[in-house]
């Protein structure tokens, strides 16, 4: 299936702009990989549940800190978080993969 450059380019924008992570079109595992390491939340509290981070944070846990540090991005009601510990593993695994098909030729 051709994906649809447009949603294609927006999300990449999105990545930059709301979370600044830069990737090209053509870096076509990292973007599957940031797409795996976005979750949404109906709201802050699903957030807290499914994260600790209330727990974890509690003096960086409200809304207003988590939205003005880019930590959260609310979009048409909902909230995205990006999973940096989720992308950055993700991304030694490519490393990782990468190096080993390189080693087998």
């Amino acid at each position: 299936m051709i994906e649809n450059i447009l949603v294609k380019c927006t999300f990449l924008e999105l990545l930059e702009r709301e979370f600044g992570v830069r990737l090209q079109e053509t870096e076509t595992e990292k973007i599957k990989l940031a797409k795996e390491s976005i979750e949404v939340y109906e709201c802050v509290e699903d957030f807290y549940a499914a994260t600790g981070w209330q727990r974890d944070n509690p003096e960086e846990s409200s809304l207003p800190y988590l939205l003005e540090q880019k930590i959260l991005v609310q979009i048409q009601e909902k909230l995205l978080y990006f999973s940096r510990i989720k992308y950055e593993d993700g991304l030694k695994k490519l490393d990782r993969q990468n190096a080993t098909e390189l080693q087998q030729r």
